[in-house]
C-alpha cells in the first residue's frame, strides 16, 4: 500500500469514526498554511460518506483569539467542524468562545493537527472506551491521590466535581476534541484542597522534556515552592509571570491513548496510557471555579492513582 493510501485509510477514521460524519450534513473545513494536503484529504473522504463540505483558509496568527467573524459564523451554521492547523494554535481553538457557540448550537468540532496512517477504528472505540470508564470513576470519587517511585505523592479533593471525558470520538451533537488521538479522562480538583510533593519527570508545556525531575511542593491547592534545575526555573518564571491564580492545583489528567509506546517530552506524553498530570492555573473550562491566564500540564509516568483508596492505576497498569 502506499504512503498517499496509508494517509487516506487515517483521513477515512477522523471522519468517519472520530467524527461520524454523515450523509447531507455540512462539514467546515478550517485550515492553515502547510495543512493543504490532510485538509484536502480529509475533504475528499467526507464527501465519500455523502456530506457537504466547505473550506475556510485562515491565517495562523488570525487564530490566536478569536476566529475571524466570518469563520465564527460558518461555524454556526456547521454540523461538523474541523481545524485542519497546529497543535499549538489547536490548544486555543478548541477553547475559543467560537467554539463553545459552534457546540452549544450542537456542532461537533474536532481539532485535527496530523493524519494518524495507522490508527483504527478499533483503536479509537478502545481508548475512547478507556477514556469514558476512568471519567466516570473520578466522577463518583470523593478523594484522590497521585503516587510515583521518584516521589510524588499527592492527595487532593475531587467530590462534587464532574470529570472531563476528552474522547477521541465525537459522535454527539455538541462534542469536541483533538482527534485522531488526544485522549485523557481529567477532572478539576477542589480549589484548596491539593496536598504534598509532585515530582514532573516527563513533560511541562513550555518548558519541553525534563531531563532532571522537578520538585513542586504543594499545600493548600497551591505549588508554594519549586525546586530542580534549568527546567525548574523555567516553571517557576512561567508561574511567577502569571497572575494570581497561576499557582493554582487546576487539574488532574490520566492519559487514556494506549497506541503510544514512549514518552518524547511533548504533548503527546499527557495523553499516553500510563502517565498522568497534574496542571496549574486555570480550571474553570473543565469544571472548576478557578480563572488564569494560564493553564499548563505537567506530566509524570509509570503512576499510581488511589481513588477514595482504591487503586485504579499502579506503576503504570490500569486496573480497571
Amino acid at each position: 500500500m502506499s504512503k498517499r493510501l496509508d494517509y487516506r485509510k487515517g483521513a477515512r477514521v477522523i471522519v468517519e469514526t472520530c467524527m461520524a460524519i454523515k450523509p447531507n450534513e455540512n462539514v467546515l473545513i478550517i485550515f492553515s498554511k502547510g495543512f493543504n494536503r490532510n485538509a484536502k484529504l480529509l475533504a475528499e473522504e467526507t464527501e465519500a460518506l455523502g456530506a457537504n463540505v466547505t473550506f475556510s483558509n485562515v491565517n495562523v496568527e488570525d487564530m490566536q483569539i478569536e476566529p475571524p467573524e466570518e469563520v465564527s459564523k460558518m461555524m454556526l451554521e456547521s454540523d461538523v467542524v474541523m481545524g485542519v492547523l497546529p497543535y499549538s494554535t489547536i490548544q486555543v481553538f478548541l477553547h475559543m468562545n467560537a467554539r463553545r457557540a459552534a457546540t452549544d448550537a450542537g456542532a461537533r468540532v474536532g481539532g485535527v493537527p496530523y493524519i494518524k496512517p495507522d490508527i483504527t477504528p478499533e483503536d479509537i472505540y478502545k481508548i475512547t472506551e478507556l477514556t469514558e470508564k476512568l471519567a466516570e470513576i473520578l466522577t463518583n470519587g470523593n478523594e484522590a491521590r497521585i503516587i510515583t517511585k521518584l516521589g510524588t505523592d499527592v492527595e487532593l479533593s475531587i467530590k462534587n466535581r464532574i470529570s472531563a471525558p476528552l474522547r477521541v470520538r465525537h459522535a454527539v451533537p455538541g462534542a469536541w476534541g483533538a482527534v485522531p488521538e488526544y485522549a485523557e479522562a481529567a477532572i478539576a480538583p477542589v480549589e484548596g484542597t491539593a496536598q504534598g510533593v509532585w515530582i514532573i519527570d516527563t513533560m511541562f508545556e513550555k518548558v519541553g522534556g525534563i531531563k532532571t525531575p522537578v520538585k513542586i511542593t504543594v499545600e493548600n491547592g497551591r505549588a508554594i515552592k519549586i525546586e530542580g534545575a534549568e527546567e525548574a526555573a523555567k516553571i517557576k518564571a512561567i508561574i511567577e509571570a502569571a497572575d494570581e491564580n497561576g499557582s493554582n492545583i487546576a487539574e488532574l489528567g490520566i492519559g487514556t491513548n494506549h497506541t503510544l509506546k514512549n514518552t518524547t517530552g511533548t504533548i503527546g506524553d499527557k495523553m499516553m496510557k500510563g502517565t498522568a498530570h497534574l496542571a496549574v492555573g486555570k480550571n474553570i473550562n473543565i469544571g472548576g471555579q478557578t480563572y488564569s491566564d494560564i493553564h499548563h500540564d505537567g506530566v509524570m509516568k509509570e503512576v499510581t492513582i488511589e481513588i477514595d483508596g482504591e487503586i485504579i492505576i499502579k506503576e503504570g497498569k490500569v486496573l480497571v
